[in-house]
């Protein structure tokens, strides 16, 4: 018998689990019999219960038979009793179903052997095998039916060989016997194996077509479904009409947008939708696709929509109806209208965002950007032409914006790139790298004389007085500079460094400088690492030394007060004087720690004096101008005059007058006057300072600048700036000092003039503390003037 159409391979059981497949000679004999296919748990159920229904009366049945046969009731039980187990196994829930399926058809036929025996083998006993072996087809499933029939072959064969007249009540032989019994059983197996693969077939069939089917329907239901919940969420309006226009659906979207219900349009011609061009009375004739309309709501009002038509079609292919998918799209032009207007405004402002993306915003400058692209652009032809960059970098800019503010700065940057732009060579390049710092790249130069007299050019215009309101502020500038030639290999970064480090060497030699770069600027700036790190191990290695200069009264002749002023004594390089370092120290920092330092140091000297019996002398210290901005000056000071035990008002400090009025110098200084520690501003008369703002300080003493004083002589010293400055700090209320008097004639002047006090050679250079102390004791000051 052949497989039967639509089994493959090994079907599993009836509990699901595919049974081994058959070894040596059953392999030609089970292909024959029916797979079976799992029956369904309630079928299955069914059947084993009727089969067990049939067992438990059969069994009933035996003991009464056995009895009834003359069998005495031990026999009758002791027969029974496997009948008994095979039907209660059967019964077991928690065994496997095909287990308890062999045990009721083993149960079946020992059943009849059991009823062949009790008849001693009469023929009319056999036939309960033959009522019994359908049952055990009942399951469909090849293990309890093949235990069936092996069983009644095993009884007939081995049995009625073994035991004839167990099996058999004939004399004849047992071998003919058991043939003629295995024919008719195998005919009735091969009925119900008819009967099984009929109805696996038919089922499978039937199955395979209603599987089949119920496919494609819950596959259509599903996509109907997925459609129909897609047309009811979304925002877009959904109509369907008929060819001639009638609405047929109408989802919520088109509730939203229309503002029509369903059950208002429903019916209606679509045309009430059209808000400009009619619709065709054959709506099939619509182009497919998507095309802009004009719609109107309920409330009259017309709106753009992109509509979507396609066609929809009847079983036969014909068109049956329209479908339609709008949208407002009202808002979507105009804000494509919106952003053509930005797009063109964006163009018209993509030169402007182009020049700010290369240019300096506060100068106009070229930017590091572009001065970079330049720079690259001309050293590629460095072998045929020359090259130079300069770098300029401005003095004293941080005085401007102090004293009037970064609008100042910024007046003066722009002023100084106009100025440098008017001075160069349209083709060169001017740029501002940040800050107070600007390049300029000239390309094709002649020689570096050409470009020294370029770069002094650029100074000379750097010095004219830049307005700002009612001041005028002057800032000075050094340059680096280095040229390229054609056996050079650096690079642009390269070009910039060696430009930089020329331009540091010309701040550090006295600024308004210009220095070309040179290999020996190297060490140059090397040793003048070096001198820093030596100035740095002097503070705290104790190679400082203070001298002190004193300063006179001019009605009395009588020593007032000293300035203290340092010097360095290098155990390697001698005896070190201000100009030496105090620049040194004011561009690295170390200035701080040097002030500090003299500043201990004076207030501990005052001390030692007042130990000593002087008279109580004022202390004068000149302090960095960066101090003032730092806003540690005053703590400084309350520290060392606490430490000390010296009073605050006996202290001086001096400032610069280029910073004095600056607005962080300011609230530096008005910190400092709080404690009682006087101010005075140092060489006055050099610097631009503003009056009114002076005014405004808490000021003590102006001191004259020694230039000034320089220019006095005996009787001509009425209209000269030290006759104004005196004047001026009379008018304020504020003492004047003079500095650097050393002739005779000049403190002549200066007391015509009404000078308050003066220092300077002429009463004594800068001496040790105990100088000062045998000055003092002395009495005699003033010899010269005397």
């Amino acid at each position: 018998m052949t497989q039967p159409a639509g089994t493959t391979g090994t079907q599993p059981d009836a509990e699901g689990v595919a049974p081994t497949r058959p070894r040596g000679w059953a392999r030609a004999v089970l292909p024959a019999l029916p797979h079976g296919r799992a029956m369904p748990a309630e079928q299955w159920d069914a059947h084993h219960a009727f089969v067990l229904r049939a067992l438990a009366v059969l069994v009933a049945a035996v003991p009464v038979y056995a009895l009834l046969r003359g069998t005495g009731p031990g026999p009758a039980v002791l027969a029974t009793a496997p009948l008994v187990a095979l039907a209660s196994v059967a019964r077991l829930p928690s065994l496997h179903r095909s287990t308890r399926a062999g045990a009721a058809a083993l149960g079946l036929m020992a059943t009849a052997a059991v009823v062949v025996y009790l008849s001693d083998g009469a023929t009319e006993a056999h036939f309960l095998f033959f009522a019994l072996l359908p049952l055990a087809a009942l399951y469909a499933a090849r293990a309890p039916f093949l235990l069936a029939v092996g069983f009644v072959a095993a009884h007939h064969l081995l049995l009625g060989t073994l035991v004839p007249h167990a099996v058999f009540s004939h004399s004849a032989a047992p071998l003919p016997m058991a043939a003629l019994h295995a024919g008719f059983v195998l005919l009735e197996s091969w009925a119900c194996l008819a009967a099984w693969r009929r109805f696996d077939d038919r089922r499978e069939q039937i199955e395979q077509v209603v599987a089949e089917r119920t496919g494609e329907l819950r596959a259509q239901r599903d996509e109907l479904a997925r459609l129909a919940a897609v047309v009811q969420s979304t925002d877009d309006a959904v109509v369907t009409t008929t060819v001639d226009g009638t609405v047929t659906s109408w989802n919520p979207g088109a509730e939203r947008l229309y503002g029509w219900r369903a059950e208002e349009v429903l019916g209606r011609h679509a045309s009430l939708l059209s808000g400009g061009a009619p619709l065709p009375a054959d709506m099939t004739t619509l182009p497919p696709g998507a095309q802009e309309r004009v719609h109107r709501r309920r409330d009259g009002s017309v709106f753009d929509a992109l509509v979507t038509f396609s066609l929809i079609r009847g079983e036969d292919g014909r068109p049956t109806g329209v479908a339609g998918i709008s949208r407002d799209i009202t808002g979507t032009k105009r804000r494509e209208a919106e952003a053509r207007a930005a797009a063109r405004q964006l163009e018209a402002q993509a030169g402007e965002l182009a020049r700010r993306a290369l240019h300096d915003p506060l100068t106009g400058l070229a930017n590091r950007a572009l001065m970079q692209d330049r720079l690259e652009h001309a050293l590629a032809d460095r072998r045929v032409r020359r090259h130079a960059v300069l770098l300029l970098d401005l003095d004293d800019f941080k005085a401007v914006n102090d004293e009037g503010g970064h609008e100042a700065g910024d007046a003066v940057l722009v002023a100084v790139a106009r100025r440098l732009e008017s001075h160069v060579r349209p083709a060169d390049t001017v740029a501002r790298l940040g800050g107070d710092e600007f390049v300029v790249l000239m390309e094709d130069v002649e020689g570096r004389r050409d470009v020294v007299t370029v770069a002094e050019r650029l100074l000379g215009a750097l010095r004219e007085p830049v307005p700002w309101g009612d001041e005028r502020f002057t800032v000075g500038g050094s340059v680096g500079v280095t040229l390229t030639d054609p056996t050079d290999r650096r690079g642009m970064d390269d070009l910039l460094r060696d430009a930089d480090l020329a331009m540091y060497v010309a701040k550090s030699g006295g600024k308004n400088r210009v220095r070309v770069f040179e290999r020996g600027m190297r060490e140059e700036v090397a040793a003048q690492d070096e001198l820093v790190r030596d100035l740095r191990a002097a503070v705290d290695g104790g190679e400082l030394r203070v001298l002190y200069q004193p300063q006179v009264d001019l009605r009395t002749g009588a020593v007032t007060g000293v300035e203290a002023l340092a010097r360095w004594q290098s155990g390697s390089r001698g005896l070190v004087e201000p100009a030496g370092f105090i620049p040194v120290a004011e561009a690295t920092g170390v200035i701080d720690a040097i002030d500090d330092w003299v500043i201990g140091q004076a207030c501990g000297q005052l001390r030692a004096w007042d130990d000593a019996g002087l008279p109580a002398l004022r202390m004068a210290v000149n302090v960095s101008p960066r101090r003032l901005a730092t806003g540690d000056l005053a703590v400084t000071l309350a520290a060392a005059t606490r430490a000390s035990g010296v009073a605050p008002s006996r202290l001086e400090i001096e400032v610069p007058e280029a910073v004095a009025s600056g607005p962080d110098a300011a609230a530096g200084i008005r910190d400092v006057r709080a404690l009682g520690v006087h101010v005075a501003i140092d060489d006055f008369g050099t610097g631009s300072s503003s009056l009114a703002r002076l005014q405004d300080l808490p000021l003590d003493r102006l001191k004259i600048d020694s230039s000034s004083v320089a220019l006095l002589a005996a009787g001509q010293a009425a209209g000269s700036l030290a006759d104004a400055v005196i004047a001026l700090g009379n008018s304020l209320g504020l003492q004047v000092v003079a500095e650097g008097v050393e002739q005779p004639g000049q403190l002549a002047a200066l007391r015509s003039l009404g000078c308050d006090a003066a220092q300077g050679h002429l009463f004594g250079s800068p001496v040790p503390a105990s100088a000062v102390e045998h000055m003092v004791r002395s009495g005699r000051p003033l010899i010269a003037v005397a």
